[in-house]
């Protein structure tokens, strides 16, 4: 048993025995301050370009991408214009400039982020249906490891940064999972 596993199972004794709930309302706080700190991130043109609905994005100025890609069934384009086609290195190509990554695609369509208001963007994100069926451990996992993920804090040529760095951005999703993955109204 983890030490965080024995700590909710204690948790949960002392609110089934009546203890004050002061703790819960701490942690739901905290996980609410996280995310705040996370909603910049998500919605910086690093991942809002490809958390698209049917057309991927690019640069800071979030235009249509050139040349024009539709997602396709897969959501890796369509016929001849699939983003393997320009995407399919595992880094940066140094002479075209374009952006390489392991996994390229757009986002899933249950994970389009476009117009969401930051509590349906939270609720989305810990929505196991849509969110290709993650815990918030695993989401956790899933931002710190996924290299097409870990690429926007290392995109090449003049492309920004997140606003937190990778590690950062890491420790504040662990504390808005360990908080409960709270979400704003």
């Amino acid at each position: 048993m983890t030490a965080r596993h024995l700590w909710r199972v204690l948790l949960v004794g002392a609110v089934l025995l009546g203890a004050p709930r002061a703790g819960i309302a701490d942690d739901q706080a905290s996980s609410l301050a996280a995310w705040q700190r996370l909603l910049p991130v998500l919605e910086h043109p690093r991942c809002l370009n490809c958390h698209q609905a049917n057309v991927p994005l690019q640069g800071d100025e979030r235009r249509i991408h050139l040349p024009r890609v539709e997602r396709g069934p897969d959501g890796m384009g369509d016929s001849a214009m699939r983003c393997t086609a320009c995407h399919s290195q595992a880094a940066n190509n140094p002479s075209s400039g374009a952006p390489g990554a392991e996994g390229w695609s757009l986002a899933p369509e249950t994970m389009v982020w476009q117009g969401l208001s930051s509590g349906d963007l939270c609720r989305l994100m810990k929505d196991k249906a849509r969110n290709g069926n993650r815990t918030p451990e695993q989401i956790v996992e899933h931002v710190d490891k996924a290299p097409l993920v870990r690429w926007g804090w290392a995109p090449g040529g003049s492309r920004s940064t997140p606003p937190l760095g990778h590690a950062e951005f890491v420790q504040q999703m662990k504390l808005w999972a360990a908080g409960g993955a709270a979400c704003p109204q």
